[in-house]
């Protein structure tokens, strides 16, 4: 059986089988269109400004060193090398 929901932004119906999304925001239930899902994931994308910084060669060397010997040893790099780069990128806003 096909859910039949109506888009909160453009009031249209659109089935599961369409896409879109279904959720809350807090405690109001929300639903959205493909379309209208799209459109608000660019606009995001369009309000973050931001240039990606990546690692420089000292942190990555830093980290390769703060890892070297644990086990396992990709696995400890690879923790190490995303906390910095959420550092870097995301907790400075």
């Amino acid at each position: 059986m096909t859910t039949e929901h109506k888009c909160s932004v453009c009031q249209c119906d659109f089935t599961d089988d369409e896409g879109g999304v279904h959720g809350e925001f807090g405690i109001i239930p929300v639903s959205f269109c493909p379309t209208c899902f799209s459109c608000m994931c660019d606009m995001v994308e369009q309000l973050d400004d931001r240039e990606w910084e990546g690692l420089t060669i000292e942190e990555r060397e830093q980290i390769q060193q703060e890892c070297y010997g644990k086990v396992p040893h990709h696995v400890a790099f690879a923790h190490a090398i995303e906390s910095k780069l959420k550092e870097k990128n995301y907790e400075s806003t």
